[in-house]
């Protein structure tokens, strides 16, 4: 794997739309509801972030969660990524990879990530929009309000965001997911109820 140099500074980009608008540390902690050691560490690059958190600091500075990825939006009409050219970014449950990186539609964002042995994702987060994962490797354990869904190769799921959710890799080996978050427009609000758990059984 990949070592923390050679991996994208999320710490960089929480500090910088953190400025941009124009909250301080203390400030966006408490709005957040993180400690703002925590905060503070995240933005020195000495932690890595759950994707809670990172989802919990989005919400509060109203951005998509691709931001805290994405240095500049250069508008093309074709993205090619290859995987040898792909930055690892550090999570505290393993690693993911921007497989969209550069894109103008930070609405869709497909990222790959890899949940490290015995990991989970934090307590339940709920957030605008929807997610699709789809389990390339192993199995994940993914939680649904209160109920449960396990995933294995091939397996995928669709579901409203908004709906309290997290995941877990229960076993001993690497598990690798494909996740896509479908975001919508920031003036429009997503109900809980305008859908249900699409599962294929």
């Amino acid at each position: 794997m990949t070592n923390k140099s050679q991996s994208i500074n999320v710490g960089d980009r929480i500090r910088s739309v953190r400025r941009n608008a124009r909250l301080s540390q203390q400030e966006l902690a408490k709005l957040s509801n993180i400690s703002i050691n925590t905060l503070s560490l995240l933005e020195r690059g000495m932690t890595s972030p759950t994707i809670a958190t990172l989802q919990k600091l989005a919400d509060t500075l109203n951005v998509e969660l691709s931001s805290f990825f994405l240095f500049s939006k250069i508008e093309q009409h074709v993205f090619f990524s290859k995987a040898n050219k792909r930055e690892p970014i550090h999570i505290t449950e393993g690693y993911f990879f921007d497989l969209n990186p550069g894109s103008i539609l930070p609405s869709f964002k497909p990222v790959e990530i890899q949940v490290n042995p015995e990991m989970t994702s934090s307590k339940m987060v709920k957030h605008e929009g929807y997610e699709f994962l789809y389990c390339l490797e192993n199995e994940l354990l993914v939680m649904i309000s209160d109920l449960s869904y396990l995933l294995e190769k091939g397996d995928s799921i669709f579901f409203n965001a908004s709906l309290p959710h997290h995941w877990q890799n229960k076993t001993h080996e690497t598990t690798k997911i494909i996740m896509v978050q479908l975001t919508p427009d920031k003036n429009q609000k997503t109900n809980p109820g305008d859908s249900k758990h699409l599962i294929d059984k």
